[in-house]
């Protein structure tokens, strides 16, 4: 077992410094679990994995506020078995539930699956983000060997996977940790080139090119008409009198005007024909099966640019999270009779954040309903101030959303869509 060389004052600041961090998680992990449910309007098919992984990010949590308090029980103590069981389970699923968001980008993009098909899924993701790691993390608490004694016991920082058993701190934790945020970036590659390639397609139809469009309607002549009728006699600026609104009334029937007023006249102007062929694409109020198909693909690839930027988001925090601790194990193995106090304060900073970057992800995400919510409490406790900060467009838009769907009924949240995601990001964008 490799000798602590932190002096008493940096175990100190390593302590209050996993605390600290650990509130800080504790509240962002909190704001996602109450947010999603209390309100209906949060839960999008992206919030519900974060909604998933925030539970895991609690009971993380709950084991680096013990912080070194299991190691001065001892490593046999139930305190120090019972953290570092938290630790090996829980931290590992944060990962594993990134991987499961990029899973769900890539079924969305290259497979087509709707909200339905992968809200069906979750219970796959469970397994896979939950009961993996359960397994290992509970076998690991009845493995003890003559040689190396139990595998959980004190890592510096915490109780976690001893300096003996270090090997597998990476077999079983920074490997797949690992392997998740590449996998994660690869899909996330292949994702951000569908969508660019989608979207050169889409630009490509809404504008095409003139000289190779064939007007089928050439050799028609077509004649513009305009009609123009008014009331003679009559200023439309102003209101209409009261006699004119009474007679009008009795004479409709008879087809004559009211007294005192003529009859409305019509002029219609008509142009010459023209026979010369006009090249400009022509517009019409009724959508084409062709221009609906569009607008859809283009909701869907909008959808799926928000959904990715959000699992991007994630990825960003994940190697801020894992980069400075997989340094210090690393560093472990090369020095095991050598403990790095630089490396050790940043995987104390990094480490318990998990739930704090995941509520600011989240909250950046859903900043439309969660404007319009903090100006509805606002407004209930301070109702004389309603007119000072008036509610923005999107958060007004939201707000109807959320009565309309209150009175519909629960079923509407069955219908809920990737194309929701990309219509609340719009709402959201309405108010910066």
């Amino acid at each position: 077992m490799a000798p602590t060389l932190l002096t008493t004052h940096e175990l100190v600041v390593l302590e209050r410094t996993e605390k600290i961090a650990s509130c800080f998680s504790l509240l962002g992990a909190s704001f996602i679990i109450l947010t999603f449910v209390l309100s209906p309007d949060f839960r999008k098919p992206v919030n519900r994995l974060i909604f998933y992984a925030s539970w895991g990010n609690m009971l993380g949590n709950a084991a680096t506020l013990i912080s070194q308090s299991g190691m001065r029980a001892g490593q046999r103590s139930a305190l120090c078995q019972f953290q570092a069981f938290l630790i090996q389970m829980f931290f590992i699923a944060d990962a594993l539930w990134n991987l499961a968001m990029a899973v769900n980008v890539y079924l969305t993009l290259f497979k087509k699956y709707s909200a339905e098909q992968l809200k069906a899924l979750e219970w796959r993701y469970h397994i896979m983000c939950y009961g993996v790691p359960f397994v290992i993390a509970l076998a690991y608490c009845f493995i003890d060997t003559r040689d190396n004694g139990r595998i959980y016991g004190p890592a510096q920082l915490w109780c976690w996977i001893s300096n003996d058993w270090a090997f597998l701190r990476l077999v079983t934790f920074y490997v797949p940790a690992w392997i998740c945020i590449a996998v994660s970036f690869t899909l996330y590659i292949m994702a951000g080139r569908e969508i660019f390639r989608k979207r050169a397609e889409l630009r490509a139809f809404r504008e095409p090119s003139r000289t190779s469009v064939e007007e089928p309607f050439s050799g028609l002549k077509t004649t513009e008409v305009s009609v123009r009728h008014e009331l003679a006699g009559f200023n439309f600026l102003d209101p209409p009198p009261a006699s004119y609104l009474d007679t009008a009334r009795l004479n409709h029937s008879t087809g004559t005007a009211p007294k005192g007023y003529e009859q409305y006249s019509t002029n219609i102007h008509s142009s010459p024909p023209s026979t010369a062929f006009d090249p400009s694409p022509r517009t019409s109020s009724h959508s084409t099966p062709a221009h609906k198909r569009c607008q859809e693909s283009l909701e869907a690839n909008t959808a799926a640019w928000r959904y990715t930027k959000v699992a991007l988001l994630f990825f960003v925090s994940l190697c801020i999270t894992w980069g400075p601790s997989s340094i210090n194990r690393i560093y472990d193995l090369a020095h095991p009779t050598a403990v790095s106090y630089q490396l050790n304060i940043v995987s104390a900073i990094v480490l318990p954040l998990m739930g704090f970057w995941n509520g600011v992800i989240y909250f950046v995400t859903t900043r439309a309903v969660s404007k319009a919510i903090f100006w509805d409490l606002l407004e209930r406790v301070a109702p004389r101030k309603k007119s000072a900060h008036p509610p923005t467009v999107g958060a007004r838009s939201l707000r109807n959303s959320t009565e309309a769907r209150k009175s519909k009924g629960a079923g509407v949240s069955a219908r809920e869509s990737l194309t929701s995601f990309a219509k609340e990001g719009r709402a959201g964008d309405e108010q910066v």
